[in-house]
């Protein structure tokens, strides 16, 4: 009798453990489902492993939202600069009503593309005209921000990371004598983030930036038909905030954010009330639990 009342207990016993241990660990990885929504997104890597700068987004994480002021002057950009070339096609004009943009300036906007507010953010240049003059017909943005590694910064890092005048002329002042050593040199593959270990690769790139080519830090490859989209000063905004290059890409890119997913804020709104409901419940399941299992005991 005392050795079956032995065997008894030591099976209630595992039996217990086992349930403590499975109860926790189910708290555990609740825990990190939440938690991993939260933390940051490690920086991607570009070509020949440059590493694209990490950039604050008001709209990254479980608690970011949008700011309808940047996503208003992004939409100017992309209508005036991007769509010379780019389709935003799965987006209407009339859709950017959303975060403030007026009637008169939908009008405004499609019209220029030669499209009416009800039309889908379509390029008024033709498909065979762009590809005569780029070899590509230039890609749709509607979804840039997701098809790229290093998402938003991979973007930004596209429309801010060719080489600037000041870095043309100290091109061309390190192969003035045709060789890629000195001061200089290490200079220009710094702010190019070239490999100075490869003076002959070094020295073909920029050759091909001192005759025009369209260099960039971040695209893979280095060159590609895209000329600089953005400028100093391009596009005037309406509420007087700066014009900067890097104001504009920052601005476009919030723009093409939105534009890959118009109802991330209402997912990420979901979302928190899915996992609260979850805690909410997990300490329901554990307290009727504890009480069911405390008669058994």
């Amino acid at each position: 009798m005392n050795v079956l009342t032995a065997q008894t207990t030591g099976r209630a016993t595992v039996q217990t453990v086992g349930r403590r241990l499975g109860h926790w660990v189910s708290m555990l990885l609740l825990l990190v489902a939440s938690l991993a929504t939260l933390l940051p997104a490690t920086g991607a890597m570009a070509s020949g492993g440059v590493a694209i700068p990490k950039q604050n987004w008001s709209f990254a994480g479980m608690f970011g939202t949008f700011d309808n002021a940047a996503l208003k002057r992004g939409a100017q950009v992309a209508v005036q600069s991007c769509m010379t070339c780019h389709s935003i096609k799965y987006i209407k004009f009339d859709q950017l009503r959303q975060f403030g943009v007026s009637e008169q300036e939908v009008k405004t906007w499609a019209e220029s593309q030669g499209r009416t507010k009800k039309d889908a953010m379509l390029s008024g240049m033709e498909a065979a005209a762009a590809k005569e003059a780029f070899g590509v017909v230039p890609p749709d943005l509607s979804l840039i921000t997701k098809a790229r590694k290093g998402y938003e910064d991979y973007v930004f890092g596209i429309l801010t990371g060719y080489a600037s005048a000041a870095d043309v002329a100290l091109a061309q002042r390190v192969m003035a004598d045709g060789k890629v050593s000195g001061e200089e040199a290490k200079e220009v593959a710094s702010q190019l983030q070239l490999d100075l270990r490869h003076p002959d690769k070094m020295g073909e790139v920029l050759k091909r930036i001192v005759a025009g080519e369209n260099f960039n830090r971040y695209f893979p490859g280095h060159f590609f038909a895209m000329p600089a989209p953005l400028s100093d000063g391009a596009v005037v905004y309406s509420d007087g905030t700066e014009n900067s290059r890097n104001q504009l890409a920052r601005d476009v890119v919030t723009f093409l954010a939105w534009a890959a997913e118009p109802t991330q804020m209402e997912r990420k709104s979901l979302g928190i009330k899915v996992l609260l409901y979850l805690f909410v419940l997990t300490i329901m399941l554990y307290a009727v639990k504890r009480r069911i299992w405390a008669k058994v005991h």
